[in-house]
């Protein structure tokens, strides 16, 4: 199998490669705004909570892909107004909801007798096996959610970097706020069709984690992440097919190997700077 196979959208591993590729236009701008708003947490809860969303679509008929994101969007509009009207920790809260919703969603699958679901497929992915409406619409949907994003962009950088000062200056937080999770949900939403409900949250932290390490500005950290994106994905599907293991985990690995050679990069940059400090 020739590199070019890998690009190839009548190929079921280029199909995979290009759908993850697509993706990363939402995971990585996504990503680095969990990170820079301190909503890792609340990014987590949601992909947990998006096998019991795929469990409402299919008893409801309206298939996995919107069963998820209208489960996950409502579920992040009432943590988001939640959270901001209790007495317990956030985190607290969100990692009772992460877990509980998660643990229902097992439950709720191993009584549909009637259905025969891979588990393993909505928990870690199974991006080679997407059929082609599912690719189109993987494709459409981030197409056009990189659009939106794109609009809203002034106003979530804002709401990540200076969110007292955006709200004097006339931006409706929390109509932003109820916008970010939605893109968020969409994100999640794609990402379990493709790498499952578990590691989506990887694709979205790990990059812009590393990103992190080398980029002061948010602008510079979004491009740096989805450099750091589309590397894991093309080397780890790679791997995969070579070396005949998953590819979603693999991909997953290939951007941890990245932050821990971006991590090590940095301590050694911050050791010979303050060497020559001394000096």
């Amino acid at each position: 199998m020739q590199l070019i196979d890998f690009f190839n959208p009548t190929h079921f591993i280029g199909q995979g490669v290009i759908a993850l590729l697509v993706l990363s236009f939402l995971t990585a701008p996504m990503g680095c705004f969990l990170i820079w708003r301190r909503m890792s947490f609340f990014g987590a809860t949601l992909a947990h909570s998006a096998l019991l969303g795929a469990v409402i679509g299919l008893l409801l008929g309206v298939g996995v892909f919107v069963g998820v994101m209208g489960f996950t969007a409502l579920l992040a509009c009432l943590l988001t107004w939640w959270l901001q009207n209790q007495r317990l920790a956030n985190d607290t809260v969100l990692a009772m909801i992460a877990h509980l919703t998660l643990a229902i969603g097992v439950v709720a699958i191993s009584l549909m007798d009637n259905l025969r679901i891979d588990l393993m497929a909505y928990l870690f992915g199974d991006v080679l096996s997407i059929s082609r409406p599912v690719f189109y619409q993987i494709v459409a949907v981030c197409i056009v959610s990189a659009i939106a994003l794109r609009v809203f962009w002034r106003g979530f950088v804002n709401l990540a970097v200076q969110p007292d000062i955006a709200q004097v200056e006339g931006y409706r937080t929390t109509v932003l706020s109820f916008c970010f999770v939605l893109f968020l949900s969409i994100t999640i939403s794609v990402g379990m069709v493709t790498v499952g409900a578990l590691l989506i949250v990887s694709m979205l932290i790990i990059p812009a984690a590393t990103a992190r390490l080398i980029a002061n500005q948010l602008k510079t950290m979004v491009f740096a992440a989805w450099i750091f994106t589309v590397i894991s994905i093309i080397s780890g599907m790679v791997a995969a097919y070579y070396v005949d293991l998953p590819a979603g985990p693999m991909v997953v690995i290939a951007s941890g190997g990245l932050f821990v050679l971006a991590y090590l990069s940095a301590q050694c940059q911050q050791s010979r700077q303050q060497q020559l400090h001394q000096q």
